[in-house]
């Protein structure tokens, strides 16, 4: 169950990383499209309007020399005039038209042409006059569509603006919809947390988490490690000579034993992230989150001690007259994939260890 809603949890944080970069992507791709739309109709503007406009006014300007000459003296040598007028006009000429401008264009041409070949006077006046109306009038096509161009401009600018208003709305609402459900994930594990020390996940007697719950601890110890990147550690506890305790004094007393050792484990792991266990007889476990080896270490000597100072009688150990414990530990390092299946061995393995080197001791997994 907390696996699971570790995995949702971390699914959603994902959703929120993904939203997120998802977002800026989608508004840097509409922006940049708009911006590409925008310097295409900018060029067309300069292109289609202000290059007609200079074409025109370079023919204009060769004109008023050819007139200014022409009413001085007849024979003026305007040939190079010629040249750049035919050469500019060619180009204008060639732009695209519409219908009614090509009507217009093509009478103009013509008599460009005729204004050469019968060198009057009149006829070059008659062009320049026909010249500068159709730059008044180039002028005023550009006019109108600058004008269009920023009615195009503002709608494009409150497009942008909408779009971006919604994309930013949408990413919001996913945002806080995953952070309720994640705060809601959060109490669910409280309420998880509360619900697992009733009496289906407690030991009856020592009132300990049992076997059952620390399956299911213990089971996802190495993805909870791996997914806040903490060192884990697990403590397996063994009440020195037990056995020689309940024959001695009975089981009902062993039974009161069982109780003081629990209720003193119980009382010094009492934080956050620190879990206490009975796995069955007098076996007990402890399972440590975010720990580091120095800590671990003081927390055997600790408890070693502690057990001692029960002053639990126990006149036929072979080590003291007290009741005292032996401990094999292992620490899991973040990352490491080792199975819970291997560490509980890799535990088991210590405690055997502290039992062959005399009990009342602990060991901890060197690799």
């Amino acid at each position: 169950m907390i696996y699971k809603l570790l995995k949702s949890t971390a699914v959603k944080l994902l959703l929120l990383v993904c939203t997120a970069l998802s977002t800026l992507v989608l508004s840097s791709f509409l922006f940049n499209n708009q911006i590409d739309g925008l310097k295409k109709q900018i060029d067309s503007m300069y292109f289609g309007n202000l290059i007609p406009i200079v074409k025109l006014q370079i023919i204009a300007d060769n004109y008023q020399e050819i007139t200014s000459c022409r009413k001085v003296k007849y024979n003026c040598d305007f040939k190079n005039e010629k040249e750049i007028i035919f050469q500019e006009w060619s180009y204008y000429n060639s732009t695209y038209k519409n219908a009614d401008e090509r009507v217009v264009v093509d009478t103009i041409n013509d008599e460009i042409v005729n204004s050469f070949k019968e060198n009057k006077l009149h006829l070059f006046q008659n062009i320049l006059k026909r010249v500068d109306f159709l730059i008044k009038y180039e002028t005023q096509v550009a006019f109108k569509q600058r004008k269009a161009f920023l009615v195009e401009y503002e709608k494009m600018k409150n497009y942008l603006f909408f779009n971006v208003l919604l994309i930013l709305i949408i990413s919001f609402s996913i945002i806080v919809y995953i952070i309720i459900q994640v705060i809601k994930k959060d109490k669910q594990l409280t309420v998880l947390n509360k619900k697992y020390k009733m009496d289906s996940i407690t030991d009856s007697m020592t009132k300990l988490h049992n076997r059952k719950y620390f399956d299911t601890i213990f089971d996802n110890m190495p993805f909870i490690s791996n997914a806040n990147n903490w060192k884990c550690a697990f403590i397996m506890i063994d009440i020195d000579y037990f056995k020689q305790y309940n024959d001695t004094y009975g089981h009902d007393m062993g039974d009161e034993a069982l109780k003081k050792v629990a209720n003193s484990l119980k009382d010094y792991f009492n934080k956050k992230y620190e879990f206490v266990f009975r796995l069955g007889g007098e076996e007990f476990g402890v399972i440590l989150f975010d720990i580091d080896k120095n800590i671990l270490e003081n927390c055997l000597k600790d408890i070693n001690r502690k057990i001692v100072e029960l002053q639990i009688e126990h006149k036929n150990s072979k080590i003291l007259d007290v009741v005292s414990i032996s401990m094999g530990a292992i620490i899991y390092e973040p990352n490491s994939y080792i199975s819970a299946n291997k560490l509980y061995k890799q535990a088991d393995e210590c405690l055997y260890e502290s039992k062959q080197n005399g009990r009342n001791q602990y060991h901890i997994y060197k690799g």
